[in-house]
């Protein structure tokens, strides 16, 4: 089955991103590498699944969030 691939432009859209916040986070290790789209291009991409994947995590870590900031405020009674 062939992958979809988020191009540069597309993964600063979805995430909110400028593009040096992009390749801060790639250089960083906190985001993935992208794929060279072609062997002596410059063109590259993303497989949509690993941004998919990423977005998914940072919500999950949104609700972890909540939920320890909710315990906090019930603790302080």
């Amino acid at each position: 089955m062939l992958e979809k691939f988020v191009r540069p432009r597309q993964v600063q859209e979805a995430m909110g991103w400028s593009r040096s916040t992009l390749y801060e986070k790639i250089s960083r290790g906190l985001f993935p590498r992208p794929v060279k789209l072609e062997a002596r291009g410059r063109a590259v991409g993303w497989p949509e699944r690993e941004v998919a994947a990423y977005q998914k995590l940072r919500i999950e870590a949104r609700g972890a969030l909540a939920t320890n900031s909710v315990a906090d405020k019930g603790d302080r009674k």
